[in-house]
């Protein structure tokens, strides 16, 4: 006989999770089908509220929200008893809310929109204040509060909703873009420049991340009302309380996006000397932003003050070689100079290049002394030569090497070495048939087959270039083709054409006298001719090239008195304008070339360049 022992306490557990396990299966069965009647009603509830049937959609949705809160059934019912003016439901609807989540602070702000439906905003201004006072360090409940405001065009108590939510979280610095956003729906400029002056005074290295922002900020802000009053901000902050190195940084910055060029060159010789040592690293940023923004006169005296440093500053070559671009770009944009300037800027060349030498890095200004060397020294070997030099350097850039080929190749073409010239565009063009460069060199090949006469086959090409993605190779080859197709003449031949062409080309070659003797021939041989305003221009040009500015200055009114609607009376007054502004120092009569040209050209190419120069004669 065996002996059965009996373990009452595991039997008692086994029973236990036995009956849970019934229990369980049959609430599952009966839930489904509870949940599935559930699911039935919303939907029907639902499609009564879409379809406008707000008093059929109440009765479901307070039997299911009775049940069960879910959010959709509170918002639908609660717009429901709004459609039918259900006011007293709505209140204890959100009130009913309000007890089941009172941490939620939207049922809250709720409770404040309803007092406001029913114009009660003392009690809805008092509301919305004990809502954003009792907020808790949530941040989603911040945001979703905030947000709620905003979707309703409330941007004070958005405003406050955040300043709260840095008070409850400890965090001053927190939701900046946020608030800085709603600043500028409202056109508070200086509230939004704080936020980032503060947001960079706790955290330095949010410097970057808050330009490119204020870039974006500034790009589309075309009335420039908050650069303005970020630039204040930023000064007052440095005149109250001193300042830090990325908040100096930051004031540089902004000089640079007004355009302050002076005032920023000031800028960076305090932070030079106050926060880096004298190395001068800002002093050059801005050289540079200077350079390539044309602004030549501060850019040279930035890199004088670099190269006054000696030649143990790291930027002390790179500002040799800037000041030089600094002096050249300028002088070759001048319509004349003395033998003085010329001799000038070419000491300033021999000297820098003896000190630094010929080297890839000095290849820029190489270039810019071989075009001063061939077209206004007159020494064009001499300018080979040194094209030749950069050619020769091992490892040149391949596009560095192309843009020599074309410089060598101009200069040949200016020493009436046609085919040199052609063979040279040629070679560039097949290299770089996809490139930018490679069109130039196709636009500049069609250039020589216009000035050697063969107009057809330079059509073509200048026909093609008219879609290049380069605005001023496009521009160019359009102004040329449209000056072919308007100019056979009768007979159909490029008679005319041909000695304007010829013209042209002497004067590229600075052969003015040649240059006046073929408009000359072209003036004799026809009683009136579609060139003839094109004709007067080019005589203009020469005149300036050779000093005769009162000279030019009639042949530009006579071309506005009797071809005022042709193509180029725009840039007639343009020329004009600058003439007055340089030259004939009448300022006045520049004023107002300027604004003709914005008055009665206002598609002109040089509308833009117009206005600015006109708002400076203005002294705006």
């Amino acid at each position: 006989m065996k002996l059965v022992i009996i373990n009452f306490e595991s039997t008692f557990v086994w029973k236990k999770y036995f009956f849970l396990a019934v229990l369980f299966s049959l609430f599952t069965s009966l839930s489904t089908p509870l949940q599935a009647q559930e699911d039935i009603n919303a939907s029907l509830a639902r499609q009564y509220y879409f379809e406008g049937e707000a008093e059929k959609s109440i009765e479901i949705y307070e039997d299911l929200i009775k049940k069960r809160f879910v959010q959709e059934y509170y918002d639908n019912l609660l717009d429901a008893y709004y459609q039918t003016d259900n006011i007293s439901k709505a209140e204890k609807l959100i009130k009913y809310a309000i007890k089941l989540s009172p941490t939620n602070p939207i049922y809250g702000a709720d409770l404040g929109s309803h007092y406001l439906k029913i114009d009660d905003k003392s009690k809805a201004e008092k509301q919305f204040q004990k809502v954003i006072d009792n907020l808790y360090a949530n941040n989603n409940d911040i945001i979703n509060l905030a947000n709620y405001f905003s979707r309703r065009n409330n941007y004070d108590l958005s405003i406050a909703t955040f300043k709260k939510g840095r008070e409850v979280l400890n965090d001053n610095t927190r939701f900046v873009y946020e608030l800085s956003y709603l600043y500028q729906r409202q056109g508070r400029y200086e509230d939004m420049a704080l936020e980032y002056i503060n947001l960079i005074d706790n955290n330095p290295y949010m410097l970057n991340q808050v330009k490119i922002y204020i870039g974006n900020l500034i790009s589309q802000d075309t009335e420039g009302k908050f650069l303005s009053y970020f630039k204040g901000a930023v000064l007052k902050k440095i005149q109250k309380q001193g300042t830090s190195q990325d908040i100096a940084q930051l004031y540089f910055w902004i000089l640079i996006q007004d355009k302050g060029y002076e005032m920023a060159f000031n800028q960076a010789k305090s932070i030079d000397k106050r926060f880096e040592n004298l190395s001068g690293q800002t002093v050059f940023e801005l050289a540079s932003v200077a350079l390539n923004n044309k602004v030549y006169d501060i850019s040279t005296q930035a890199y004088r003050y670099l190269i006054a440093k000696g030649s143990e500053s790291p930027y002390y070559i790179p500002s040799r070689i800037g000041i030089l671009s600094s002096l050249y770009y300028p002088f070759i944009a001048a319509v004349t100079h003395t033998q003085k300037e010329i001799n000038s800027l070419k000491s300033e060349y021999q000297i820098t290049i003896a000190e630094i030498g010929k080297n890839p890095n000095t290849i820029p200004i190489l270039q810019q002394y071989a075009n001063l060397l061939a077209y206004y020294i007159h020494s064009s070997q001499e300018a080979v030569d040194v094209l030749d030099e950069i050619l020769s350097m091992k490892q040149i850039n391949r596009n560095v090497k192309a843009e020599t080929k074309l410089i060598r190749a101009d200069i040949y073409l200016m020493e009436n070495d046609i085919w040199e010239a052609s063979l040279t565009y040629s070679q560039v063009e097949k290299e770089f048939k996809e490139d930018i460069i490679g069109s130039e060199a196709k636009f500049k090949n069609a250039m020589l087959s216009y000035y050697n006469g063969d107009f057809e086959w330079a059509a073509t090409q200048f026909d093609v270039l008219k879609a290049s993605t380069t605005k001023l190779i496009a521009n160019d080859a359009m102004e040329y083709s449209l000056l072919i197709g308007d100019n056979i003449d009768e007979d159909s031949s490029y008679n005319g054409l041909a000695y304007y062409s010829k013209a042209e080309f002497a004067s590229y070659q600075k052969k003015y006298d040649k240059a006046i003797k073929y408009l000359d021939t072209l003036n004799q041989s026809y009683l009136s001719h579609p060139l003839f305003d094109e004709v007067l221009y080019k005589r203009a040009e020469i005149a300036i090239n050779n000093y005769e500015y009162t000279k030019a200055d009639s042949l530009l009114n006579l071309i506005l008195l009797k071809y005022p609607t042709d193509i180029l009376a725009d840039d007639a007054l343009n020329l004009l304008a600058e003439l007055c502004q340089t030259h004939l120092n009448d300022n006045k009569r520049a004023k107002d070339y300027y604004e003709r040209i914005i008055m009665d050209y206002p598609s002109s190419l040089y509308v833009t360049q117009a206005r600015k120069r006109y708002k400076i004669l203005k002294g705006e």
